[in-house]
């Protein structure tokens, strides 16, 4: 689908208040390596999420290699049969090692464009309870704009413990309506 009609969809879920004022962005880096992307939302014109994959990737990288080392990772051994090598214990550990070291990322709020390209794509496919309890932190992010998200409901919310991302995006929203920021607790 092309992005023109991703933006122009994705604006059409945003509550009346944010009409207008949130936009979503993308660009491609033609002249880089596997042309690495950008998408970025903003809010009167100031970045609130931004999904970047070339300060995404070297992190990950550097944070992978840390944990290799910490943890004394070794190679995966040398197999004729591939089967094989995709079956050894080493390989998880490996493999482990990146998906922590991706979640570690995204904890701290550095996303992957395709990250969020994913999360928008399958968003608009979502009703709001799915997305409010959705695994995704940006799914979850972003349905804090949707205009089915009610005010009554949105007050009602229990931000307690939740990624700093939703917090940012639940918090944009009750200023735009006029809502009191009541976090609660427990």
């Amino acid at each position: 689908m092309q992005f023109s009609k991703i933006k122009k969809r994705y604006e059409s879920f945003l509550c009346k208040k944010l009409q207008g004022r949130v936009k979503i962005y993308a660009t491609t880096y033609r002249k880089a390596h596997d042309n690495p992307a950008s998408v970025w939302l903003t809010l009167d014109k100031q970045k609130i999420l931004n999904a970047d994959d070339l300060s995404f990737i070297v992190p990950r990288n550097i944070l992978y290699a840390q944990l290799k080392e910490q943890h004394m990772l070794k190679p995966i051994p040398y197999n004729r049969d591939f089967n094989v090598m995709l079956g050894f214990p080493e390989r998880r550990a490996l493999v482990d090692a990146y998906n922590l070291a991706e979640e570690t990322l995204m904890e701290r709020g550095n996303f992957e464009s395709f990250y969020l390209y994913e999360a928008i794509m399958y968003y608009m496919q979502l009703s709001i309870e799915e997305s409010l309890l959705s695994e995704n932190v940006l799914i979850q992010a972003f349905a804090m704009f949707d205009y089915r998200l009610g005010k009554r409901r949105l007050q009602n919310l229990n931000m307690t413990g939740v990624h700093p991302t939703i917090q940012q995006f639940y918090q944009i929203r009750c200023e735009a309506e006029s809502i009191i920021n009541k976090t609660k607790k427990g």
